[in-house]
């Protein structure tokens, strides 16, 4: 089993290799998901360093990507290419696919920014040629091993440092507030501020680091391919000493409380947790024996890349709706064409069917065995992560990240038939976006700041639980409110922008074949007359907008 360090600069990449490190991971000057890292401009250097002892090196090309930074994207992982790095951790699914056809033996991980969190999730991976695939950290030991157990890519599980408190890839906090992307390696870390909820206030979203050293064996074991810890930003002396002890522990000595307090004393966030990895151990493990990969050569073609045309300003011809609840659903369902519906609920079957189609809306996060199984009746799926399904119908929800025109490529091979645009993409960037498949967008609603495990409420109480009856609201230091819902078993919630997006008055800039409204803390009226707002508003009528509302990122964008 691999130990995989972090490397943020010169120091750190130095102090992986000295004490113990089998591969360390780095990032260049761009496009890495810790753009605020020293990093580094010489790859052929690094990369020569760790080969001399016997290290491989990883790059992270982990950020997601606009259309104008592709050829800038391809530079850097064919410098990569040419100085010899072992393989390539990526998020942009266009990119990833677009380095597979320029290079197609350059190996490919699945960044834990994919948020691959399900058997399905790595099974299309695999498929797609990711020879790797690093684990969501909020998945219980359990759940790895039948993850293991059940596909065939290599496995890549962290084991210590910090934890996001959103699931990796879906968090909007920081670029919703300042305009700085956690998908473009700038994350402001909002998360770790103080919030109020019930009387309570302080860190809330704020978790304990992550500390797995007493489960190196069962890892190993379970045939998992890499543990790896997170760290790009922390100081050399810290990658020393977590190296070191982990690297005891995989050669199988004793861990010590001294080095337990060394683990403490390099960093921890009020101490540590082994959740929610340790919530379930099996007896049972599976054993796996790990396939050695040949080294990927420095010789190798990197083909010439070739731009994708810019696309054609698009007149939106259909309004969508997405609901919650079965009133909010038969109240709009006849004024819209087309109607998105949790996938799970049971009072789909009873809608009438008009002109409208239904759609069901997959959950942003979906653990194995929380699906119901496939579902007839449904005039499509929408989407929220790579997953396998035999749906005749499918459409990439904005989770899927469609902000390039290699991507919405990618999902047209992938047999996507619409895509959602990024939300972190202004007007102008939609309208460029080549013209290579249908597209959506998201031009009312409460976007999901964040969906995570660690419920801010902390109620302790699951049949009166606040996030589930919809009472539950996070109030910032600026005294702002946030609604907090629950989206799933046990504390999962998902964590709602303060103000909804209204593009209304502004419907003309927006590029796009279908329009859709999120409704989720709206009565059954409001969405009517929402609803029947845009619908003039598509036929030209002047709107005013309410007296809370944001553009989103229509107006400005990420950095």
């Amino acid at each position: 089993m691999e130990l995989l360090s972090p490397a943020g600069g010169w120091d750190s990449l130095k102090a992986a290799v000295e004490n113990g490190a089998d591969a360390v991971y780095i990032g260049a000057q761009k496009f890495s998901a810790r753009n605020l890292a020293d990093n580094f401009d010489d790859l052929a250097a690094a990369v020569s360093f760790a080969h001399a002892s016997d290290v491989k090196l990883y790059l992270a090309l982990n950020t997601l990507v606009r259309d104008r930074e592709i050829p800038a994207w391809i530079d850097t992982a064919r410098a990569a290419v040419q100085a010899g790095a072992d393989a390539f951790i990526v998020q942009d699914l266009g990119c990833a696919m677009l380095l597979k056809e320029l290079c197609p033996s350059a190996p490919l991980h699945a960044s834990t920014q994919m948020t691959a969190h399900s058997i399905s999730n790595v099974l299309v991976l695999q498929k797609l040629g990711f020879c790797r695939v690093v684990l969501a950290r909020e998945l219980s030991f359990a759940e790895i091993c039948a993850i293991r157990e059940n596909t065939e890519a290599e496995l890549e599980v962290f084991v210590h440092g910090a934890l996001c408190a959103c699931y990796s890839g879906q968090c909007l906090m920081s670029s919703l507030f300042g305009g700085r992307s956690a998908n473009r390696g700038l994350c402001a870390q909002p998360c770790r501020l103080n919030y109020s909820a019930k009387g309570r206030q302080g860190r809330l979203l704020s978790s304990r680091d992550l500390c797995l050293v007493d489960y190196i064996p069962q890892l190993a074991q379970a045939g998992i391919a890499s543990i790896k810890i997170e760290g790009r930003m922390k100081p050399a002396q810290y990658v020393a000493a977590v190296t070191r002890i982990y690297r005891k522990a995989l050669e199988g000595r004793t861990i010590t409380e001294k080095d337990k307090t060394d683990l403490l004393k390099a960093f921890s966030r009020r101490g540590f947790t082994d959740r929610p990895f340790a919530k379930n151990i099996p007896s049972i493990l599976p054993v796996r024996n790990i396939k050695e990969r040949p080294p990927l050569s420095a010789k190798h073609h990197f083909g010439a890349y070739l731009p994708l045309k810019k696309g054609r300003h698009k007149k939106p011809r259909k309004l969508a709706a997405q609901v919650m609840t079965a009133a909010q659903a038969k109240a709009v369902l006849p004024l819209v064409d087309i109607l998105y519906v949790p996938y799970a609920a049971k009072w789909a079957d009873e809608l009438p069917r008009s002109g409208a189609k239904i759609i069901g809306a997959h959950p942003l996060i979906s653990h194995d065995g929380e699906m119901p199984a496939h579902r007839a009746g449904f005039d499509g799926e929408l989407l929220t992560t790579l997953t396998e399904t035999d749906a005749a119908h499918k459409i990439s929800d904005a989770s899927l990240h469609a902000m390039n025109g290699q991507t919405l490529k990618a999902l047209r091979m992938l047999g996507y038939e619409r895509a959602t645009v990024s939300v972190e993409l202004n007007a102008a960037q939609i309208a460029d976006l080549p013209d290579l498949l249908p597209t959506e967008a998201i031009v009312y609603g409460r976007l999901t700041l964040m969906t995570t495990s660690y419920c801010p409420m902390r109620c302790g109480d699951k049949k009166r639980c606040p996030a589930a009856a919809g009472q539950a609201v996070l109030t910032d230091r600026m005294g702002k409110s946030f609604p907090v819902l629950r989206t799933g078993p046990g504390c999962r919630v998902s964590i709602l922008n303060c103000a909804p997006i209204y593009m209304a008055d502004k419907l003309p800039s927006v590029s796009a074949n279908v329009l859709r409204l999120i409704f989720t803390t709206e009565s059954p009226k409001q969405c009517v007359g929402l609803v029947r707002e845009y619908r003039q508003a598509m036929q030209g009528k002047p709107h005013t907008p309410p007296s809370e509302f944001t553009r989103g990122h229509f107006t400005r964008g990420v950095k």
